[in-house]
């Protein structure tokens, strides 16, 4: 399948970028744990889901969730009976969730968290995000270009998709019938029929017949698709792109002339979004038009927000190294405090 355009760059992948994503996905080699660990509030966080304004959850390192009531003021740990890392959370409502990570790891609970319990992975690869539309219709995406699928809210599931081995990184839906795929090399899959066939808009791969090196489309880490036809992705060396044509043609946004890594995005639906990466994030209020620094207290400058969710109306959630939060209020983003 041939991709229908060529992201941005058709150069070898430079040193720096190849160490920068060998950073990003550090969270693929996570050391055996060989006793139960202490509740700790430092080990990194790698997503947050809010299906209401009050009630959210983040996943991270060692089996780490936690659970807020009070739209990310306090959080409490819940355990989940697993040391492996947890690479996606998403919960369709305050009581069904899903998280995914490492070596096929799928968890669900049906009460808010307090219980979870394991289902079967098709394949014994690393997960690296989840996305329901119903309580029981599902996809999770993950190495090898795997797309999974479950009917049955996860009782069942099976390879919907598969192509070429690299990373799919991240999944999002508009509605029940448009979704989008992104991942390494600019990868861009999409759906436009809830996510029965998928078709390739973007990405390629291939050596360098002059150096023998491997070049190829930019390293693609979050996408969120507003409307059928609005879809925004982020990736390394401060990329980001949109496309407003359901991905037929997509257009490189500037976003402060910086490169580095961009591993999250969010938006209120509407004229606001989020950039979360290394040592800055952005937001805007015009649609992306215009970019600004985001004033956290206390700086992030030396470290990694990955993270980004929306709290339906109030605000965002931003997670990242070392167990970090930061929650938006209508002044400054404040630091949470366990």
């Amino acid at each position: 399948m041939k991709a229908h355009f060529r992201l941005s760059i058709n150069t070898p992948i430079s040193v720096l970028s190849v160490l920068i994503l060998g950073f990003t996905v550090s969270l693929l080699v996570v050391p055996v744990m060989l006793h139960a660990q202490p509740v700790r509030s430092q080990d990194d966080l790698f997503s947050v889901t809010f299906p209401n304004e009050k009630e959210g959850w983040a996943s991270g390192r060692y089996g780490t969730i936690l659970h807020t009531t009070d739209g990310g003021k306090t959080w409490s740990r819940q355990k989940t009976g697993t040391e492996h890392t947890l690479s996606a959370i998403h919960f369709v409502d305050s009581k069904n969730g899903w998280v995914v990570g490492e070596e096929g790891t799928i968890m669900h609970t049906n009460d808010g968290g307090k219980t979870w319990e394991t289902q079967k992975s098709p394949v014994n690869l690393f997960l690296m995000d989840v996305h329901f539309l119903t309580p029981l219709k599902g996809f999770i995406v993950g190495e090898r270009t795997h797309i999974l699928s479950t009917n049955d809210g996860g009782k069942n599931w099976k390879i919907q998709f598969k192509d070429l081995d690299y990373i799919l990184k991240a999944i999002a839906f508009c509605d029940a019938k448009n979704g989008w795929v992104v991942g390494e090399f600019g990868y861009i899959y999409r759906t436009r029929d809830g996510g029965e066939t998928w078709e390739q808009q973007a990405g390629f791969s291939d050596l360098s017949e002059e150096t023998g090196e491997l070049i190829g489309g930019t390293y693609l880490f979050d996408v969120i698709a507003l409307d059928p036809l609005t879809v925004w992705a982020v990736g390394i060396d401060g990329y980001v792109t949109k496309t407003i044509d359901g991905g037929k043609t997509w257009q490189q946004v500037q976003v402060k002339g910086l490169k580095a890594p961009f591993f999250s995005i969010s938006s209120d639906r509407q004229n606001t979004f989020i950039i979360g990466g290394t040592g800055n994030c952005f937001s805007s209020i015009d649609g992306g038009k215009t970019w600004r620094t985001i004033e956290f207290n206390p700086p992030i400058r030396y470290s990694w927000i990955y993270g980004i969710a929306w709290r339906k109306g109030s605000g965002f959630i931003a997670v990242g190294k070392e167990g970090v939060m930061y929650r938006s209020t209508s002044k400054t983003w404040e630091k949470i405090v366990f």
